[in-house]
């Protein structure tokens, strides 16, 4: 009598829908306007991960007003999400007006190119939408506290959107919040809730008082900080003040240099490296 023997699941691999062409299927259904220089425009494509295929996602800049500075993400079908039409869809929206300019100069630069328009899409906007699936079954408990000055709180409302997007809980301070020790205090309380410090460095943040006593504070608490920023803009200063060195190390990239997705997938990657650090080891 022939018999199989045990049959062990766990040892089965998944075979990923996948061609030759890219890795996630990416097929570019409507590109309208993108390579003008100005106007509206919106570039709809659909991409398979894992045994999901034909996930529609849709880049625009036509949802708030004329100007078109704003424009969103939107993930229009993907049963991951539990998104099954138009009218359930889930969306990000990119409000920063310099963030909008790099990342736009970027598609603009493939859109004639089908070829390198899936690439920038492979590398860019399928990984966060992906790690958005992932975290719909094991939401992230990393906390973030943005340090920034005013005039940066444009990007980091970008960014606190961009985080919020993929579940993360994120602080913020805004205008309407308390002065002087009682927003003291209120920074004091945030920090402390944190797990994860991200600081916008430029000369003006350098010399504030307030910026540099978040740090500062999140440094003795042990928090895991995140600095960006130019550093040739802030290299003197902080090779001159002691107790502002230790960024030297920990400088991650040149936010003008690099796309925003990334940015926002090399932080949510260090925390997951952090995390598996973390774990015990049996």
């Amino acid at each position: 009598m022939y018999t199989t023997g045990a049959i062990d699941l766990s040892e089965l691999r998944n075979r990923l829908l996948t061609t030759s062409l890219n890795k996630s299927n990416i097929v570019i259904l409507e590109n309208h306007g993108l390579s003008r220089k100005t106007g509206y425009w919106w570039l709809k494509f659909r991409f398979d991960y894992k045994l999901e295929k034909e996930i529609l996602v849709r880049l625009t800049n036509f949802k708030y007003d004329s100007t078109g500075d704003i424009w969103t993400l939107e993930i229009e079908k993907c049963h991951y999400l539990q998104i099954r039409n138009e009218g359930e869809l889930v969306s990000f929206d990119i409000m920063d007006k310099l963030v909008n300019i790099n990342e736009l100069k970027r598609l603009q630069q493939c859109a004639s190119n089908n070829e390198k328009l899936q690439d920038y899409l492979e590398k860019n906007v399928v990984p966060l939408i992906t790690k958005k699936i992932k975290y719909t079954k094991f939401l992230p408990q990393f906390r973030f506290f943005l340090s920034h000055k005013a005039k940066d709180k444009p990007l980091m409302r970008t960014f606190k959107d961009g985080l919020k997007f993929l579940g993360y809980a994120t602080w913020i301070d805004e205008s309407n919040m308390l002065m002087g020790a009682q927003l003291q205090s209120a920074l004091k309380i945030s920090v402390e809730d944190c797990d994860c410090f991200i600081a916008w460095l430029n000369e003006e943040y350098l010399n504030s008082d307030y910026c540099k006593a978040e740090l500062l504070y999140a440094k003795k608490l042990g928090k895991i900080i995140i600095p960006f920023g130019v550093f040739g803009e802030i290299r003197t200063k902080l090779r001159e003040t002691e107790e502002l060195k230790f960024l030297e190390d920990l400088l991650i990239s040149n936010p003008n240099e690099m796309s925003f997705f990334e940015i926002l997938r090399r932080i949510d990657e260090t925390l997951f490296d952090f995390e598996k650090m973390a774990l015990p080891s049996y």
